[in-house]
């Protein structure tokens, strides 16, 4: 069932991608030779208004072929219908349109969540969201959904005041007032990676139930959290490059293999619709990763595109079709790459 759910996500988010193309393709005049669900090779094509509309066997994504794409083939028999013939600024429309819509598909899930769940507001008081197993807060009985209120004689109303204020404990034991009482508890000085000093995990949020006219607000909290994602995201791959180019192999990138289980693993242990909320995400990571600059990416053709906006004449097509062809081999030997760590990694569990 996990790979069926991570299949089907997976596939949306390339053909919602893809979509946004072939809608800007056609709103700019430009045939669609091929709109196909799945990768090569062909299954089943029909022939709809000049478009073939296919279903493929590799049963992950899809792809939108455009009539002139190719430098090397220009589409010379009609011009009018020809990407390579269309002036900049509709190839940069044409090129942005998956990112756009890869954006859009990510709002639509986080504003889709938050209605059903409720919007994040932030509170004046420290909740307990997940307690670690064996941990010194489960000993003493601290549950998810509790609220931390005091440390010692201190009040605490952000995650970081309580964080500080702990910190200052380390080795001893100190008290909490949570909800309305006190507990005495254990400050671990050296806790495991990842657990905290008292392990638990904490946010000064409160998920808001709203009424359905108030819808707008899911909305607004739908476009906060994609700008929050595509800021980490963002910021990640900076690093990673920056790693790459310093001689350094990023060690948390994954591949497909690493998607399917974090898929399965959100699915398992939060629900279906933390795994929705999962793949808002990964459509953010897809347009900020096809905006980078990079060649076979749409940020690569869009380096095409400014030159020939500032020079007034194409970039010599074999360049173009060769680099293209470089950039996606590179890209596609990273993939693999990754896709041996995440195996290596699975099979060293």
């Amino acid at each position: 069932m996990d790979l069926i759910i991570f299949v089907i996500a997976l596939s949306v988010l390339v053909l919602v991608h893809e979509w946004g193309h072939f809608m800007a393709a056609r709103k700019t005049g430009v045939k669609v030779e091929e709109f196909g669900l799945g990768l090569p090779p062909k299954i089943i094509g029909k022939k709809i208004k000049g478009t073939i509309y296919s279903l493929n066997w590799l049963p992950i994504g899809g792809f939108c072929k455009l009539y002139g794409e190719d430098p090397t083939n220009p589409g010379e028999s009609d011009k009018k219908e020809s990407f390579f013939y269309k002036k900049p600024w509709q190839k940069l429309i044409i090129v942005l349109g998956g990112v756009f819509m890869n954006l859009v598909l990510a709002v639509a899930i986080f504003s889709l969540v938050y209605s059903i769940l409720g919007v994040p507001k932030v509170t004046d008081k420290v909740k307990v969201l997940e307690v670690t197993k064996n941990s010194p807060a489960e000993i003493v009985g601290i549950k998810e959904g509790d609220w931390i209120v005091k440390v010692e004689d201190i009040e605490v109303k952000t995650p970081n005041q309580l964080t500080d204020e702990v910190a200052k404990y380390k080795g001893k034991k100190i008290n909490l007032t949570i909800n309305d009482k006190k507990i005495e508890i254990e400050v671990r000085e050296n806790p495991p990676e990842g657990e905290g000093s008292m392990g638990v995990a904490i946010s000064n949020t409160e998920m808001v139930k709203l009424p359905w006219y108030r819808f707008y607000e899911g909305i607004g909290a739908g476009f906060d959290e994609a700008y929050y994602w595509g800021k980490i995201i963002f910021g990640g791959v900076i690093k990673m490059i920056g790693g790459l180019l310093s001689g350094n192999v990023p060690k948390d990138v994954s591949g497909p293999i690493g998607m399917y289980e974090a898929t399965s693993m959100i699915n398992k242990n939060q629900g279906l619709l933390a795994v929705i909320h999962f793949f808002g995400i990964v459509s953010v990571n897809l347009a900020v990763v096809n905006i980078l600059p990079f060649p076979a990416l749409d940020g690569g053709r869009i380096i095409f595109v400014i030159y020939e906006m500032i020079t007034k004449k194409r970039a010599n097509q074999k360049v173009e079709s060769i680099v293209n062809n470089v950039g996606m081999l590179i890209l596609l030997g990273l993939i693999l790459l990754v896709t041996v760590g995440d195996i290596g990694r699975v099979l060293g569990k």
